[in-house]
């Protein structure tokens, strides 16, 4: 009975009577809501500047598959494959990257050569809002296949 009526002591003994006389905690949930919200905040933001990382990604692979695919197609050229990677760029709202092949490809390239796409943008491309963890990042994609 005595631990009892000890551990109700300390209990109460945290506990006051606010104007309207009801029994509350002074300050918990203020404490509480201070401590957490940093976090919750930096969780958030974190996650949307991830998934903002990885669409990136997803548009560049594309990007960089579908520049390929028109580059290694006979009679083609880079133009037609910079033109093709602009446009799912520019859909994608990705405005700054650098588009490179290797070898250099004309339409006198020899069939069976493999041909190197390799397309890179900063990965702040897409970053918004207070926090900003991917600046000064620079995401690069290489898509390799042979001139048909």
């Amino acid at each position: 009975m005595k631990k009892i009526n000890t551990a109700l002591q300390s209990e109460v003994s945290c506990l006051h009577v606010n104007k309207r006389g009801v029994l509350g905690r002074s300050g918990t949930a203020v404490l509480e809501m201070a401590v957490s919200l940093p976090l919750l905040i930096t969780l958030v933001f974190g996650g949307m500047e991830m998934a903002n990382a990885v669409f990136l990604r997803q548009s560049m692979n594309m990007a960089a598959y579908e520049a390929a695919k028109v580059i290694t197609r006979p009679g083609s050229n880079e133009a037609l494959a910079r033109t093709r990677c602009q446009e799912i760029m520019t859909v994608r709202k990705v405005s700054t990257y650098t588009l490179t092949f290797s070898p250099t490809v004309t339409t006198a390239t020899a069939r069976g050569t493999q041909v190197t796409v390799t397309l890179s943008a900063p990965a702040s491309n897409l970053s918004y809002g207070p926090m900003q963890f991917m600046t000064g990042k620079t995401l690069s994609t290489t898509v390799v296949m042979v001139r048909l």
